[in-house]
């Protein structure tokens, strides 16, 4: 079998057993807060924050079409009644992304609420449970053709399968997840969270028995992130990390980001970042961004290597598979938290 083709057929066995289920990730993981964590939800200073981000990966290696491996998604939260709450916060929000993988679409929106509960009277220990419903639609382009190659036995019942993943399927679930962060010093702080995905374990498979009932159910997704932000004078070391399960796949991703402030005479801050990360076994990831009033813009860049290296290194015509992502925020109002104000740490890089 071609690499290429063997990358193709790899691809579509992570989606799950028989294209089973289908999960997404970002190297900006927290770009996207509430496609990682639901207590995410409201989690910032400020009263409503709009996120958009983009990531288009393997365009140089697996496939001539150039959005046949694409992730949009977008998302709006707010944090509210801090004035009325003391130390408290709720946070609502709604979440939307979409998912190409070949000729594999998938399309999700979700509702999410998340309650940020004060620790201690100074306001610097918060605890955040979140919870989030979402609608799925996923579906195989009808005129997508698969390469022979991933048939192994090309006979009445690959017809039949082929077919009959063709029809589109819809689902139900809940996600939910806890945040706890903690100022421990002046210029240091703790964040740790764990998110629980497909709560329902829904029905989401394009193969039917003989009743026309699905047969699968989508697998719980573990999600475990944590990191620590360092303030020291004009400096900030950002380290972080990420580790999720799904079935018998995994995937760690851990590094730092530096940022360097700038203050301007009209005394507004300007933030530079530049990390260096490394999702394990599969690719180094270098990321830079900019924090300018109330606009965060941040990009990444995936170099692959490890074992799909390897797996190329012989077919003149392959590349290894890059990836890239760019990501805008954008909060508001823009200020500093007013006495009556909760502040909340929100988790960047």
């Amino acid at each position: 079998m071609k690499p290429r083709i063997l990358l193709l057929f790899a691809i579509l066995m992570l989606v799950g057993s028989k294209l089973e289920a289908q999960d997404i990730h970002f190297s900006q993981y927290y770009a996207s807060p509430l496609t990682l964590n639901p207590a995410l939800t409201g989690k910032f200073n400020g009263l409503y924050r709009v996120n958009a981000i983009y990531r288009d990966q393997w365009r140089n290696g697996v496939s001539q079409n150039p959005t046949a491996y694409m992730t949009p998604s977008v998302s709006v939260d707010f944090s509210l009644l801090k004035n009325k709450l003391k130390t408290d916060a709720l946070g609502v929000g709604a979440v939307m992304f979409y998912d190409q993988i070949g000729g594999l679409k998938t399309l999700k929106a979700g509702l999410s609420v998340a309650y940020h509960k004060g620790l201690d009277k100074n306001n610097k220990y918060h605890l955040a449970l979140g919870m989030q419903a979402n609608y799925g639609n996923r579906q195989i382009d009808a005129d997508y053709t698969f390469e022979e190659e991933l048939i192994s036995t090309p006979t009445n019942i690959d017809d039949q399968y082929i077919t009959s993943i063709s029809k589109p399927v819809n689902s139900i679930d809940m996600n939910a997840g806890l945040l706890f962060d903690g100022q421990f010093t002046d210029w240091m702080t703790f964040y740790g969270g764990y998110s629980f995905f497909n709560l329902l374990r829904h029905k989401d498979d394009f193969l039917a028995d003989a009743g026309g009932q699905a047969q699968y159910q989508t697998p719980f997704r573990h999600v475990a992130h944590a990191g620590f932000e360092f303030a020291v004078k004009k400096f900030l070391i950002i380290p972080g990390a990420l580790y999720q399960t799904t079935v018998k796949t995994s995937e760690v991703n851990f590094g730092s980001t530096f940022g360097y402030k700038m203050e301007s005479k009209k005394q507004k801050t300007t933030t530079l970042f530049l990390g260096a990360w490394y999702r394990w076994d599969v690719a180094v990831i270098a990321k830079a961004g900019i924090d300018f009033e109330n606009f965060r813009v941040s990009g990444a860049y995936d170099i692959g290597v490890g074992q799909l290296g390897k797996d190329l290194k012989n077919d003149n015509a392959a590349k290894m598979p890059n990836a890239f992502e760019i990501a805008v925020s954008y909060f508001g109002p823009y200020g500093k938290p007013q006495t009556t104000d909760t502040y909340l740490f929100n988790p960047r890089f």
